[in-house]
């Protein structure tokens, strides 16, 4: 029976917490805040998708963003230029991400140490470069934007931003389930012993080169499928913005503070990293200023809480779960009280 009831527990806060996000557009009248909602839930599952690798992986990449850049552009391109939905240029932007995750897994994760977070930063950059390069196709550093062409769902075209709401929460739950399942599966379970120690890993037969390098497909594939709704929403993406070193960082810092080879860190993570980056700017402007307060408040979260600060809510529910567990009754040998 306490078993069972733990299990309840598990489960019953987030259910709870997504019936809140279903109903919560009913209360708010200010577009700015379910904006800041979306963006939130948008980090939410690039935090989980760079989790994958760079969490239970304890792989960290820094490519992030052209991953991100890689689906937004494939939209934009393909919808600007032959009107096609982003729901049918979707496979086509994860299939070059994937195609991209497997040439740089396949040169850097045959190798130890920081190679994979230098080819990271290496591919990351030349990506922007090309985009700003061949600026007869992704219109280079002016960058490309989509118009408003009336309420249209396959097109992702929208009066209001409700809609991309309702959309980015159901990725947040589809993402939630896929890290999941991937994570208890064979190769999330080899991931997660590779983490803990590579070399015996290897001993015991573990692949741990196509395991590290099917993790980072996968993650760069989530990571272009969220990047192609994500511009849609903006409606606007440029080199400088979409495909920026800074963008990398922010996903990354996600991860890391809400609590990295977790499932819930990077979601919790997203909703204190956006919301701090715009309470920074409303109370210090665009000055420079907000950026050192947005960095302070991390090198305090991470010097206090390396672990992630979903760390504390397991060290609260375990807590008062071993208190329930002291007032409880003794059991006999027999079950009887």
């Amino acid at each position: 029976m306490e078993k069972r009831n733990l299990i309840s527990a598990k489960y019953i806060v987030p259910v709870l917490a997504i019936i809140v996000m279903l109903i919560l557009p009913l209360f708010i009248a200010s577009n700015y805040i379910i904006t800041i909602f979306i963006t939130c839930m948008a980090f939410a599952v690039f935090g989980m998708a760079w989790n994958i690798i760079g969490g239970y992986g304890a792989q960290v990449s820094w490519a992030s963003s052209a991953f991100v850049a890689i689906g937004a552009y494939t939209n934009f391109i393909l919808a600007v230029e032959f009107g096609i939905s982003p729901f049918l240029s979707l496979p086509l932007g994860m299939g070059l991400s994937f195609i991209m995750a497997t040439v740089i897994g396949y040169g850097s994760f045959r190798l130890r140490g920081a190679y994979f977070a230098i080819a990271t930063i290496a591919f990351a950059e030349a990506f922007r470069g090309a985009l700003q390069f061949f600026s007869g196709l992704t219109r280079g550093s002016a960058g490309m934007f989509i118009t408003y062409r009336g309420d249209n769902f396959l097109a992702l075209s929208f009066s209001n931003d409700r809609p991309f709401y309702y959309m980015f929460l159901a990725l947040v739950v589809l993402s939630l389930l896929f890290s999941n399942w991937f994570i208890k599966s064979k190769t999330g379970y080899y991931l997660r012993c590779i983490n803990g120690d590579e070399d015996a890993a290897e001993s015991l037969g573990v692949e741990t080169f196509r395991v590290k390098l099917r993790a980072f497909q996968v993650s760069s594939m989530m990571m272009s499928a969220a990047g192609a709704f994500y511009a849609s929403f903006l409606t606007f993406i440029s080199p400088m913005s979409t495909a920026s070193f800074n963008l990398s960082i922010m996903i990354g810092i996600v991860a890391i503070v809400g609590g990295t080879a977790t499932l819930w860190g990077p979601v919790l993570g997203a909703f204190i990293i956006v919301p701090l980056i715009e309470v920074a700017g409303i109370l210090l402007g665009a000055s420079g200023a907000s950026n050192v307060l947005y960095g302070l408040l991390l090198v305090v979260i991470v010097m206090f809480r390396p672990t992630g600060v979903i760390t504390l809510l397991y060290s609260a529910h375990r807590f008062i779960t071993k208190k329930r567990g002291a007032k409880t009754p003794m059991t006999t040998e027999k079950g009887e009280s």
